[in-house]
């Protein structure tokens, strides 16, 4: 018993909690995922050679749906909904806006977004199956999952 109880204390001492990122002021959480940062954050560049459709449109929210307060709205009209990096947050001022992890204004709702290498696809956008805000995106900023 004693070894399991080692070899347990041993594996978890090597798993890295997640970092935690605090709410800016006024903000309001948004689908995140934890595993996914900056490309600067794991050393790694990211290219501008996808094959597959972007996800293309403007951000729009409402601050009332708290499991989804922000989505990217095709030129169509129909919503995507992304999972966002960790530490990602909105603020309505009163649009939406995205802030990143560190809290600096990302994104307004009279801004074209762009975020490439996520495979636009009629079954995934949903909230069930929402896109990943994965590979290099309008503005230059480049977010990976971590290996």
């Amino acid at each position: 018993m004693l070894l399991v109880a080692g070899l347990v204390s041993a594996l978890a001492a090597g798993c890295a909690a997640p970092r935690v990122y605090p709410l800016p002021s006024g903000a309001l959480a948004i689908p995140t995922d934890p595993n996914l940062v900056s490309g600067s954050e794991l050393g790694i560049l990211c290219t501008a050679n996808a094959v597959i459709p972007d996800v293309e449109g403007y951000l729009q929210g409402d601050p009332a749906d708290a499991a989804w307060p922000v989505w990217i709205e095709a030129a169509d009209g129909h919503r995507q909904y992304i999972t966002w990096p960790a530490g990602f947050s909105a603020r309505f001022t009163p649009g939406a806006e995205l802030l990143d992890e560190q809290g600096i204004l990302v994104l307004t709702e009279v801004r074209p977004f762009t975020l490439g290498q996520v495979g636009a696809s009629p079954d995934l956008g949903t909230k069930d199956r929402p896109y990943r805000a994965t590979g290099l995106w309008s503005d230059g900023r480049c977010y990976m999952v971590k290996p």
